[in-house]
């Protein structure tokens, strides 16, 4: 299976490859393929950085584009190429050619007026007022062509004064009086995108100040560009004449009504106020009696008598969606007087009480699979208040089908139970916020059960109470004061005599104190050209517990509620870049560094706290939690024992990907990738595993491509990894790039490791 997937793989890349440079023989007569543009720009007053940019936005103007290309390569095009020319409407050929595939970009539809024209006006648009454009065709070799644009942009006018036109209208005192934050400053470049930014900026401030009704084409910036040496004068003004008199005035809050059973699917909706509640000032509307009124004036930001605030509205209808308890929210005003406004929330819940299940399979990538399930019961308003409460139960199985080293099937089971409350609840104080998302608090309650075949069987019970917050759009924290972790393992079989080895598995007692994770991602909003995402969690055991006792795990061992506790540090920032190349070429890349800390009455962090290296999502080719620790041998190992998994207190990673859209639900990717984990302190089971200045040279590597279906429900991920770098060889020997052999049955299948997942890797 593997073997025949590779070849297609390889077979398609090399027909690819070879057809791709006769893209052009495939055009009949005088018929030309249109390869792109260059711009040519002569201005000696543009700087390098300035000139760079200016040449990629006028190239992004020519239209049409040429075809697209992949890695240098026109790969749609050579594929409507093999598919070949066909009249039918319908079948594989006609799907692959006009779907999958893309039709040549001909130099006759290319038209050299509209383009030079558009480069013009993008030119004034930047302030390059007496710019000049002229195009030819280069009519190259092999049936190829490109448009040639030379660009004579002269002086690039600036700023010289901006003046705001006072009169006595209270708009234009308010405008007048936030002068200093003008985008418009003197000395810089004429720009019309930021003309039309401070019309915005002025129409958003305007609004912050109870201006409902005022609008950005309210504003008018005249430039005069006659006063000589390359500069002009900027003339902010109101267009009098086409403003409204309810623009001119500034408005109140007057009455919220808010209704909570508003029904879009009745006949006639209710809007009636018949039965309205007044609670701190809000007048709730609730003829079922589902929310605890208290509960919205915990949410809405609106008080009656506030200042009309665009802000504050958006962050009401915010923090409204975000509770999890409407399917819809909107919302209308009213004038109501010459300067008040009543506003009124249309809020439709979504059912109480929901009941889920679950059902999926899973992979790893060393021939294990198996199933998974779980039923949950919802209720989002259990108390009233818009809590949410949860039930789910769990359970699965994973078992390995082939191999040469039979691992043991494992069991899984758990049971949960989640509360939360839209809100800080903290003992003695009441906290409110005004963020756009709803704070949350939560309690935890959870057991989970884990057997391993005749080896292990690992019951754990935690519970947890904390915070989950956001802050703006792009900044999570999730903050847990109380954790709390008993584990009890109990040892049901002799390795010995199994020939598996699961000591480092095995821990019993107790993990308590708190956790901190913070998470940030730029990636909220429109598809942009550079994307971060940061996760950094701190997780802390026995701390102060350990340093009261003064415990220490050789002299001094200490125990709570008659059992072992765990006492150490925990690190974990994980940062990823992602760079769009083009609407369809992205570069992701991720750095993930794990430090543990065991200490006092620990001598290794407990095995469900410690890092591991190997999988589908990890380092995709080496078997799934195997690498390291360092450079411990343990699958390549003469011994014929194996560990089910192998675990350390420290990790790197590094992670490449070039991700391609092929077609719309088919995705490819090429990856490579780079780490492994370490222990804090030496182990005489795992010799070479401790962590050392020398780490750098105990890097495993691994190379890899894959395809991806992205079918907006779930993505599959068909991922082909292999070794580079093996850190469990002697050194001068680790990089194994000259070993590899496609044509050998055994290496393929020692060192190919096919990765099965759902999702992308990061």
């Amino acid at each position: 299976m593997r073997e025949t997937i590779i070849k297609n793989l390889l077979f398609l890349i090399i027909v690819c490859a070879g057809t791709a440079c006769s893209n052009s023989k495939q055009l009949f007569g005088g018929e030309r393929l249109f390869t792109g543009s260059i711009v040519h720009i002569e201005g000696k007053e543009i700087g390098k950085k300035e000139l760079k940019i200016l040449k990629n936005d006028l190239a992004g103007l020519v239209r049409p584009k040429p075809n697209s290309k992949t890695l240098g390569l026109r790969l749609k095009l050579t594929l409507y190429n093999l598919a070949g020319d066909t009249k039918k409407k319908k079948g594989l050929r006609q799907w692959f050619s006009n779907k999958v595939g893309e039709p040549p970009v001909l130099i006759k539809v290319v038209t050299l007026n509209n383009n030079k024209e558009l480069m013009v006006n993008f030119l004034e648009n930047r302030g390059y007022f007496n710019a000049k454009v002229t195009a030819k065709f280069d009519l190259g070799l092999n049936k190829k062509s490109s448009a040639l644009f030379t660009v004579e942009t002269g002086p690039q006018y600036k700023i010289k004064e901006v003046i705001f036109k006072k009169d006595t209208t209270l708009v234009m005192n308010v405008i007048d009086s936030n002068f200093n934050e003008t985008l418009l400053k003197p000395g810089s470049v004429y720009n019309l995108d930021v003309i039309k930014g401070e019309r915005i900026r002025i129409d958003r401030m305007l609004k912050e100040s109870g201006f409902f009704y005022f609008q950005p084409d309210y504003i008018v910036v005249v430039v005069d560009s006659s006063i000589g040496d390359h500069k002009v004068n900027m003339y902010v003004r109101l267009k009098q004449k086409d403003i409204p008199p309810e623009a001119y005035q500034r408005y109140y809050i007057n009455d919220v009504f808010i209704y909570a059973n508003y029904r879009l699917s009745s006949k006639k909706n209710d809007t009636s106020k018949d039965n309205k509640i007044f609670v701190d000032g809000y007048c709730i509307i609730d003829k079922n009696g589902d929310f605890k009124p208290k509960v919205f004036s915990e949410i809405m930001v609106f008080n009656k008598g506030d200042i009309y605030s665009l802000d504050n509205q958006n962050t009401s209808l915010s923090r409204l969606v975000n509770i999890g308890n409407f399917k819809f929210v909107k919302n209308r005003f009213e004038t109501v007087g010459p300067s008040l406004l009543d506003v009124y929330y249309y809020l439709t819940p979504f059912p109480n009480k929901s009941l889920r299940f679950e059902a999926g399979a899973n992979t790893q990538n060393d021939n294990r699979a198996g199933t998974k399930g779980s039923v949950s019961w919802r209720h989002r308003n259990v108390f009233k208040g818009a809590e949410e409460f949860l039930f789910k139960l769990s359970g699965g199985f994973e078992a390995q089908y082939s191999g040469p080293v039979k691992q043991p099937t494992i069991y899984n089971f758990g049971a949960e139970t989640n509360l939360s409350f839209p809100r800080f609840m903290v003992p003695f104080y009441s906290v409110k916020t005004i963020s756009r998302n709803m704070p949350r608090t939560v309690m935890k309650l959870k057991y989970n059960f884990e057997s391993s075949a005749k080896l292990i069987n690992i019951s754990s019970y935690s519970a947890a109470f904390g915070y989950n917050w956001h802050q703006g759009a792009h900044t999570e924290h999730q903050f847990y004061p109380i954790n709390f972790t008993y584990v009890n393992t109990d040892t049901v079989g002799s390795p010995e005599n199994l020939g598996i080895l699961y000591g480092n598995l095995v821990f019993n007692g107790i993990i308590i104190g708190p956790t901190y994770e913070y998470t940030y991602t730029s990636q909220v909003g429109p598809s942009r050209m550079h994307s971060f995402y940061f996760n950094g969690r701190i997780d802390l055991s026995g701390n102060i517990l350990g340093l009261v006792q003064k415990a220490d795990y050789e002299t001094n061992p200490q125990k709570l509620f008659g059992s072992t506790y765990a006492q150490y540090l925990k690190m974990q920032p994980d940062f990823r870049y992602y760079l769009r190349l083009s609407p369809a070429t992205i570069i992701a890349s991720r750095i993930v560094l794990g430090i543990g800390i065991p200490y006092g009455n620990s001598m290794a962090m407990p095995n469900i706290k410690q890092f591991w290296a190997g999988g589908n999502s990890d380092l995709r080719g080496f078997p799934s939690r195997l690498v390291g620790p360092g450079s411990f041998n343990e699958f390549d190992s003469a011994n014929s024992r194996r560990y089910i998994q192998t675990l350390g207190d420290m990790k790197l990673e590094i992670n490449l990907e070039l991700r391609q859209n092929l077609y719309k639900w088919l995705n490819a990717g090429i990856f490579a990738e780079a780490g492994n984990i370490w222990q804090y302190r030496a182990d005489a089971n795992f010799p070479g595993g401790q962590f050392t200045s020398s780490f750098y040279k105990e890097l495993a590597a691994d190379i890899g491509a894959g395809l991806r279906f992205d079918f907006k429900i779930l993505i599959l991920r068909l991922d082909i990894g292999m070794p580079i770098r093996k850190p469990w060889m002697a050194e001068g020997q680790r990089w194994v790039t000259d070993k590899i052999a496609f044509a050998d049955p055994d290496w393929k299948k020692k060192n190919l490791i096919f990765n099965i997942a759902i999702g992308y890797p990061f």
